[in-house]
């Protein structure tokens, strides 16, 4: 990793820190529009927005209510879904790009906030209602933070060639 790979990333992971922790009050709960989440569109393009993404939601979900399962598994998710965001830039069809970070956030993160939020944490007394009605309003949050931010966020950033070198 080159010097000009280490800045941008790490350029990108205080972003991604800074805006989760401005409008902390809408990205920590059952219903969130966690704004740093348009920034996972990025890896479509450059890797290094890759890792940057993950360090940003790693050190980001520290400061969760849902403790060390949202630092691990959050940023977990939030990695899978930027490396897969980054692959499907070989499409060529940027407007793809949210739907890794919706589909791993608003299924994903759902679970383990479900169970985090019932009295009940076996898998045998799954609150099924409760998991759509808190998947439903990440999966809303995600599509407003990367199809409404994220994606005319990159679509500019492509057209000024701002990482003219990756594509």
């Amino acid at each position: 990793m080159n010097t000009k790979s280490l800045v941008r990333g790490a350029i990108i992971a205080g972003l991604y820190l800074s805006l989760t922790l401005i409008f902390a009050p809408i990205s920590f709960k059952t219903f969130q529009v966690r704004v740093s989440e348009s920034l996972t569109l990025l890896p479509f393009l450059t890797f290094d927005a890759v890792w940057g993404i993950f360090i940003g939601c790693f050190i980001a979900n520290f400061f969760s209510p849902f403790g060390f399962i949202d630092v691990l598994f959050g940023s977990l998710l939030t990695l899978i879904a930027a490396y897969l965001t980054f692959l499907l830039r070989k499409t060529k069809k940027i407007y793809l790009a949210p739907i890794p970070p919706i589909l791993l956030n608003g299924l994903g993160v759902s679970f383990y906030i479900t169970l985090l939020s019932s009295n009940e944490v076996s898998l045998s007394d799954f609150n099924l209602k409760l998991y759509l009605s808190i998947s439903s309003s990440i999966l809303i949050g995600e599509s407003i933070a990367t199809y409404l931010i994220g994606l005319p966020l990159i679509i500019y950033l492509s057209k000024l060639n701002f990482f003219k070198e990756e594509i």
